[in-house]
């Protein structure tokens, strides 16, 4: 709306102003070089009859008037006429309101004609009410599909015969460490999230920077991904700890992207991207967005090359404990298949998603995961046998 008001300004004063040019010119007769030197002589002609030139002066002077005189009409017949300047200007005008047409046109097209001006206060305010709005986690529990795990009936056995232990022996940190992990096999990530709760309250400040983020991460599998306000703050207690923890950074990053804050996504998740490695499993996902990211933060950034793994990456990969191994699979579901959700892609992402999935326990989802692939790819036999493959490999085929 504003904009079509300031183009139908910007054409009224475009006109009005060639009007009034217009009408200028045609009330003030223009004096041309051959009116001039036409006066010249009707002067000389007065000086004469007054006896202020003598015969021979008023011949010479007639003569050289006469002379410029011949030589102005000449170079008037190679001037534009009022007329012609007119129109000139008339076709400026045109070509002039005509761009602001197509210029109109174009944006209505590509632009957002409706959508009003957001300033960057008015983003830091927006972004503010999406942080206080943030669910807490009993909320966004309560709003995450039910996840139905198919356990070992052995196992889950033992698991319940550790809770019962631990009924009676309260402070046994190691117990609820052990449990923590049990009820994270079983997909029991409610509970899960409890035990390691009580670790962090057993360990007190010595609670370490993994554990931590072993809490936020569980947290964050229970709300379905999730960021809850209590998510949250375990991960600040995360980079409280060490700033430089790479999970926890591209969780944060993900944070500040859900609360409209893309811009501290993007300086966050830049310089992950640029320490590397490439082999962790959140490198996907941002070197799939870093570019988007730039382009809202206003900055113009050329990713790195992709490069292979080092020798010290290899090793950090295997020097990884359980934990971190498996909050590292859960990052790279999370972002996997939301691209594959949104994006679609080939056999072998789908499969490693449903591999992904059997690793995390959570043979439903693989299993819905492959019924969805399976419909995807139906008419090409080659990466059908791709998805049996990874269905096997999550313990869902046959």
């Amino acid at each position: 709306m504003v904009f079509s008001a300031a183009l139908f300004v910007l054409a009224v004063l475009l006109i009005g102003a060639l009007m009034l040019l217009r009408a200028q010119r045609a009330a003030m007769p223009v004096m041309s070089d051959v009116d001039v030197y036409a006066e010249q002589l009707r002067g000389l002609e007065r000086d004469l009859a007054k006896g202020v030139l003598r015969d021979e002066e008023f011949a010479a002077m007639r003569a050289e008037i006469g002379r410029r005189m011949i030589s102005a009409a000449r170079a008037a017949g190679h001037q534009p006429n009022p007329s012609a300047q007119g129109r000139g200007l008339w076709a400026f005008a045109g070509g002039s309101l005509l761009a602001c047409l197509l210029g109109a046109g174009l944006y209505s097209q590509i632009g957002a004609p409706s959508v009003p001006d957001s300033p960057i206060a008015e983003r830091y305010a927006q972004s503010e009410t999406l942080q206080a709005n943030r669910l807490n986690q009993a909320t966004a529990e309560a709003r995450a599909p039910a996840n139905d795990t198919d356990a070992d009936p052995n196992y889950a056995q033992l698991v319940t015969e550790l809770r019962t232990a631990l009924e009676g022996r309260p402070e046994d940190v190691q117990g609820y460490e052990l449990l923590a992990k049990a009820e994270s096999r079983l997909g029991n990530f409610i509970d899960a999230h409890k035990a390691q709760a009580r670790v962090l309250e057993l360990k007190g400040a010595e609670a370490t920077a993994d554990e931590w983020y072993a809490y936020a991460e569980l947290l964050i599998i229970a709300a379905d991904t999730y960021i809850s306000r209590e998510a949250e703050t375990a991960l600040r207690e995360t980079l409280r700890r060490d700033s430089n923890h790479k999970l926890a950074l591209f969780r944060m990053g993900m944070y500040f992207d859900a609360i409209g804050r893309p811009d501290r996504t993007f300086g966050i998740w830049r310089k992950l991207l640029e320490a590397g490695p490439e082999s962790a499993p959140y490198m996907p996902l941002i070197r799939r967005t870093i570019i988007d990211l730039a382009q809202i933060a206003g900055v113009t950034y050329d990713p790195p090359e992709v490069r292979g793994a080092s020798a010290e990456d290899m090793q950090s990969a295997a020097e990884m404990s359980a934990e971190e191994r498996s909050a590292m699979i859960a990052a790279m579901v999370t972002g996997l298949a939301d691209r594959l959700a949104t994006e679609g892609g080939p056999a072998p992402d789908w499969a490693q998603l449903i591999v992904a999935y059997g690793v995390l326990g959570e043979t439903q989802s693989a299993r819905e995961i492959f019924n969805e692939a399976v419909q995807v790819f139906a008419a090409r036999p080659s990466d059908l046998e791709i998805l049996q493959g990874a269905a096997k490999s999550a313990g869902i085929w046959p």
